[in-house]
């Protein structure tokens, strides 16, 4: 397998793609993917995808270094980074001077190798604070100088607000990534939990879930979950999760976007990339 492409996992081109004719990117950072849409000037539509695993730094360089879409004639971009340091502030109080301090409390923070970022979701009334790599940014701002940040908490959890609609007195969103999974638990309606987790194996899944449950004081077995995004990617499946779990469901996300011809199998990937306009 050539150098350049021994890490690429899948791409996703329009039949009509034009280097020429890309208005803007978004990438999805996890610590094993790397996800790259470019989206066209002629109404956003998503015209490619490309999606690399990581299994180091050196990977992510190469494949930063070697990406056509990144490497395209952009200036414009916004990357989503999803790790474990993130915290959220209600909007009320926020006060971006303060937001290494809020960020502090939940995660190491230094300022010396990393950008503090915040991102307003809900109208501004939850702000998501988390990081990125100062390293990471020199390497970016080469290709797209005008490159926005945000931590990929902000991503999901947006995504789950805008799908809160009818929900049960006790409800849980899951949005499975590869090996790891954000939790959001929502209760008469109101969000009262949110947080990641990492997942090497489906005894870690089950652990998380019941923790979350048994902090909410929820039912197992009236309560519903939501499942969005690939089982595969943290080692279970809808069969044996419905061992433990009676109302269960796992829905396909409103697709939000659109995409030019070619390029529409992303949304088999199951990622909510595939599905979400990315603002």
């Amino acid at each position: 397998m050539d150098k350049d492409t021994a890490h690429t996992q899948r791409k996703f081109i329009s039949d009509k793609f034009d280097s020429e004719n890309l208005s803007s990117l978004s990438l999805f950072l996890y610590e094993s993917l790397l996800v790259v849409i470019a989206h066209s000037k002629s109404g956003n539509a998503i015209a490619a995808a490309n999606l690399y695993t990581l299994s180091g730094q050196d990977d992510l360089e190469q494949s930063l270094a070697s990406d056509e879409l990144i490497n395209a004639p952009n200036t414009a971009g916004k990357l989503y980074h999803h790790h474990q340091g993130f915290t959220l502030v209600p909007g009320m109080v926020f006060n971006p001077a303060h937001s290494s301090l809020y960020l502090g409390f939940s995660t190491e923070v230094d300022l010396e190798k990393d950008e503090v970022t915040y991102t307003g979701i809900q109208n501004n009334s939850i702000q998501v604070l988390g990081t990125s790599s100062k390293l990471l940014l020199r390497q970016l701002d080469s290709k797209l100088p005008e490159l926005e940040l945000a931590h990929g908490a902000a991503h999901v959890l947006d995504f789950f607000l805008s799908h809160t609609k009818d929900l049960l007195d006790q409800e849980l969103f899951i949005h499975a990534a590869p090996n790891s999974i954000y939790i959001a638990g929502f209760k008469a309606g109101e969000l009262v939990v949110f947080n990641r987790f990492l997942v090497y194996e489906e005894p870690a899944f089950l652990r998380y879930v019941f923790v979350v449950l048994k902090q909410l004081a929820f039912d197992q077995a009236h309560c519903r979950i939501n499942l969005y995004g690939n089982l595969d990617w943290v080692h279970t499946s809808l069969e044996n999760l419905r061992n433990y779990f009676k109302n269960i469901h796992q829905p396909t996300p409103a697709q939000q976007v659109s995409y030019e011809k070619g390029a529409e199998n992303f949304k088999n990937t199951q990622l909510l990339e595939a599905f979400w306009h990315q603002h």
